[in-house]
């Protein structure tokens, strides 16, 4: 049976000062409606007969043991700063009916000590933005929090103008992030810091080690001083989940906007989107915040900013690294950890271009012609700029054609007539440059074509969310009442990677491209 579990002052977030969090009443969900509901994930959790509506969810969360708003600090834009949820509460810890357990997070739901002067709600539109986006993220495959719900106050929330408010309920294992531990090293005493480290720490390897069922009286929060060599194995696989969401990130087409240390997950997954939007053009200096104006957190950067953000983590971890409190070698245990991050970080992305194109990264690794091969793709998407998402479909199809029709690189290449390159050059570089993906690809696994036509199928969607589709959905939604487009994308999500003529469709750049296209936080 799913149930609420024990509160987090086990774990030291809130504690009797309130140094690492502040206890909050619980919001009032009286006038509210359902705007969207996560059926889907619902199901999962065995609770899609008991929330249909606004009075559910109110008697839902009333059941929760003790809200809270979680302090943390944050690194925003390089500057050191200290936050806490200003408009968001944490209801508490949900178990489903598989014994996992998931942080039931709020954002939007008013004002905490935190606030720092804002009104602490959150419009309805930007709460259901985040939803789409978290769902699109999740059915790409890329590792994220997720959205429950969205539900409309019946208040307005004044953003130049009055709009119509909204709640976010999302969730993910748990909501503890860089910056946590950021404030938590400046709030605590040492030997405090030392043991709320350990118990956030060992949260998070539970769930990487998929260890979620619990009896009900066992909180996964447990306080206790980490082993040295306990933090050297979280930071390595945190290093390579983080490596590895940068590349899924890069792989899609995801901008995050806005990479301060207080949005960095110690999971290694997507959280607080805010201004995130996906790029149509090939552009890796493409930035679409309103508040990124020098680029720090452009698409082609989000590499080198993880890196930067790794070396914050570290920094918290330092005391943590060596038991025997020698301050030089865990210095020199850091930085070598962060330049594996570094590697891992540049392996990543060079697998992920590899699949995209249909290659076994295993198979070809080493081969100086397809690392060639590779490099002058990435050379003709910079310097052509095309869309980025449809340039790999293209070739997909010419793979597909390639395979149906078993015939020569001669004959799809326009030796002799009219050819599929001929009838669409400008989307792929030379003909030459054609010639030996196609060998490189033949001779990349076993079974050679149809192994390359699956790699780009799994790594290449059909659609995702073209940011003038969203924001098409959105003024439907919220300014008409229809959700036609809304429902269409939420189902396209699901299967992102199914070729078909609705995906197609909603796949289709638009004639601007990017121009002018701008994101904003919502606050």
């Amino acid at each position: 049976m799913s149930f609420w579990r024990s509160d987090y002052r086990d774990l030291g977030l809130t504690l009797s000062s309130g140094r690492l969090g502040v206890d909050m009443p619980f919001p009032d969900c009286s006038g509210m409606r359902m705007a969207c509901l996560n059926k889907d994930l619902l199901e999962d959790w065995g609770l899609s007969a008991k929330i249909t509506d606004g009075d559910d969810v109110a008697r839902w969360m009333n059941s929760a043991p003790h809200p809270f708003a979680m302090a943390y600090a944050g690194h925003q834009y390089g500057y050191f700063t200290m936050l806490g949820d200003g408009r968001a509460m944490l209801l508490g810890e949900w178990q489903n009916e598989s014994g996992h357990c998931y942080d039931i997070h709020l954002k939007g739901s008013g004002p905490t000590p935190f606030a720092r002067g804002g009104d602490g709600h959150a419009t309805l539109r930007y709460m259901l933005r985040e939803f789409l986006i978290s769902e699109a993220l999740y059915g790409l495959g890329v590792p994220t929090t997720r959205s429950l719900m969205v539900l409309e106050t019946p208040y307005k929330v004044w953003r130049d103008v009055d709009q119509r408010g909204g709640v976010l309920f999302r969730m993910a294992p748990h909501h503890v992030r860089i910056g946590t531990l950021e404030y938590a090293i400046r709030a605590l005493a040492p030997e405090e810091y030392a043991r709320f480290a350990g118990a956030v720490l060992e949260r998070t390897t539970l769930w990487w080690s998929k260890q979620g069922n619990v009896d009900q009286g066992f909180s996964l929060y447990r306080l206790g001083k980490p082993h040295p060599e306990a933090v050297l194995a979280f930071f390595e696989e945190w290093t390579r989940r983080q490596a590895e969401l940068v590349a899924q990130w890069m792989r899609v087409g995801f901008v995050h906007g806005v990479l301060n240390t207080d949005n960095i997950s110690l999971l290694g997954i997507t959280m607080d989107f805010g201004p995130c939007a996906f790029v149509n053009t090939y552009d890796l200096n493409q930035s679409f915040s309103s508040i990124d104006s020098h680029g720090r957190y452009a698409w082609g950067r989000q590499g080198d900013i993880m890196a930067w953000n790794a070396e914050v983590l570290l920094s918290c971890l330092l005391p943590l690294l060596d038991g025997d409190h020698d301050n030089q070698r865990a210095m020199q245990i850091a930085t070598d950890m962060l330049q594996r991050f570094r590697t891992l970080c540049d392996k990543a992305m060079e697998r992920m271009q590899w699949m995209k194109l249909g290659l076994d990264p295993d198979q070809a690794h080493g081969n100086v012609k397809v690392h060639s091969l590779v490099a002058d793709w990435q050379a003709w998407l910079s310097t052509t700029r095309p869309d980025y998402t449809q340039a790999y479909l293209n070739l997909e199809q010419v793979l597909a054609q390639f395979r149906s029709r078993s015939l020569d690189g001669d004959e799809v290449l326009g030796q002799g007539g009219e050819s599929l390159y001929d009838l669409q050059e400008k989307n792929f570089p030379s003909k030459l440059w054609m010639m030996e993906w196609l060998k490189a690809v033949e001779h990349s696994a076993e079974s050679g074509f149809l192994a390359a036509l699956e790699r780009m199928h799994r790594n290449n969607p059909a659609v995702f969310p073209r940011n003038h589709r969203v924001e098409e959905a959105l003024d439907q939604k919220v300014l008409q009442g229809c959700d036609d487009l809304w429902d269409e994308l939420i189902q396209a999500f699901c299967n992102p990677y199914e070729r078909n003529a609705r995906n197609r469709e909603l796949n289709q750049p638009p004639s601007q491209e990017d121009a002018g296209y701008c994101t904003f936080c919502g606050t």
